[in-house]
């Protein structure tokens, strides 16, 4: 089958990880022997014009192995739904391109409907292409939805053969605009990165927490300084915490300004490699964000063996549990405190062969590959019925 693959968001020079959890599903796709072409709308923010020398409009290359058609080109007009119709106009001439050095596509599978599954609607309605959607994101939380965009996605989500949630959380969110089946399939985590049989050496005797985030409002990270200070402070502990965003001169103060600045180490923006360094160096992993839909960090805390902490954020109910870590109320100072103290000084009850055995079998790529491929020919038969 080929499958032609729509993702809202996806790697570039100026951000080289970004959409990376879309790209180890399409390789994985591929491994498994689908023909996958990845067809991006790589879209520049006006603000970059003159800034950016790549090449404008239809671009080729094989990007670690996958077959890569990106449009790449300004949004000449933001916040203006006009822009749809050209988004659309994009990936009609990203689909044409695609079958003509690749032939007929057989499905599209679109990652997110704002933006790349209301392009991806459009091309399966004009072609008459049996079309999958996967929702990664919330509207709820959604930074740059405006009202007048939302009849767009919510089209999408009522045109689309199968629509798929990454988590139970987003699910039932999604109940409140689509009025259909929705089914769930989580994301796909690399796990042979996070593998505790590699574990790093420990640099010291400390017990290490880590947590990794993009550090912006709702990840929870000043309340979790907060509890490590009121749980650890001056003890033989240490917080490292992965990741950059707007928030971040602000939480280095709060940890100058409370006194745990030598407990607490900032590491800045992480690689995949990196986090996965981090992961097998820690003991433990903590993440209290207001709100996940899935919650891929966890899964590789959890592929290392360690136990974590999270809140109930729509994403981490799916995946923690008593055998694998606690799960707080969000925005609860004391229960983050005390799960802190907890993890640390009954951190042997964990089994972390166990740990990873479970995980493994829950988010392995085989059984998510396998899953992706029933709703593939669910859509088929659903489309032409």
């Amino acid at each position: 089958m080929h499958i032609m693959v729509i993702p809202s968001w996806y790697s570039s020079p100026r951000n080289k990880v970004h959409g990376s959890f879309f790209k180890e599903q399409f390789k994985a796709l591929a491994n498994s022997g689908e023909k996958i072409t990845v067809a991006y709308n790589e879209i520049w923010p006006i603000t970059l014009f003159g800034k950016i020398k790549e090449k404008r409009k239809i671009n080729f290359s094989i990007e670690e192995n996958l077959r890569t058609y990106r449009y790449k080109d300004f949004n000449y007009f933001p916040k203006n739904p006009l822009m749809f119709k050209s988004f659309n106009k994009r990936m009609d001439e990203l689909y044409k391109e695609i079958i003509k050095k690749e032939g007929k596509v057989d499905l599209i599978h679109a990652h997110s409907a704002m933006w790349g599954g209301i392009a991806a609607s459009y091309i399966s309605k004009k072609y008459n292409i049996p079309l999958v959607i996967t929702e990664h994101s919330s509207l709820k939380y959604a930074k740059y939805l405006k009202d007048s965009y939302r009849k767009y996605i919510y089209e999408a989500y009522k045109e689309c053969d199968i629509l798929v949630a990454v988590g139970n959380g987003l699910k039932k969110e999604l109940n409140e605009y689509a009025d259909r089946d929705i089914e769930v399939i989580h994301n796909m985590v690399d796990l042979s990165l996070f593998d505790k049989e590699r574990n790093s050496i420990k640099e010291n005797d400390k017990f290490i927490f880590f947590s990794c985030a993009f550090l912006e409002e709702g990840k929870g990270m000043e309340l979790l300084i907060e509890s490590f200070k009121e749980a650890f402070f001056n003890k033989n502990v240490l917080l490292r915490i992965g990741g950059d965003g707007s928030r971040k001169v602000f939480l280095e103060e709060l940890a100058k300004n409370i006194g745990i600045e030598k407990q607490v180490i900032f590491l800045g923006a992480l690689s995949r490699e990196e986090v996965a360094e981090e992961m097998k160096k820690c003991d433990a992993f903590a993440l209290p964000s207001e709100h996940e839909t899935f919650g891929v960090v966890y899964i590789e805390a959890l592929a290392c063996g360690k136990p974590v902490i999270g809140a109930k954020n729509g994403g981490a109910e799916d995946i923690i549990n008593n055998q694998n870590g606690i799960i707080i109320e969000k925005n609860n100072l004391n229960e983050l405190i005390n799960a802190l103290k907890y993890i640390k000084y009954n951190y042997k009850i964990y089994n972390e062969d166990n740990i990873r055995k479970m995980t493994i079998r829950n988010y392995s790529g085989e059984l998510l590959v396998n899953k992706l491929k029933g709703v593939y020919k669910k859509a088929n038969e659903e489309h032409f019925e």
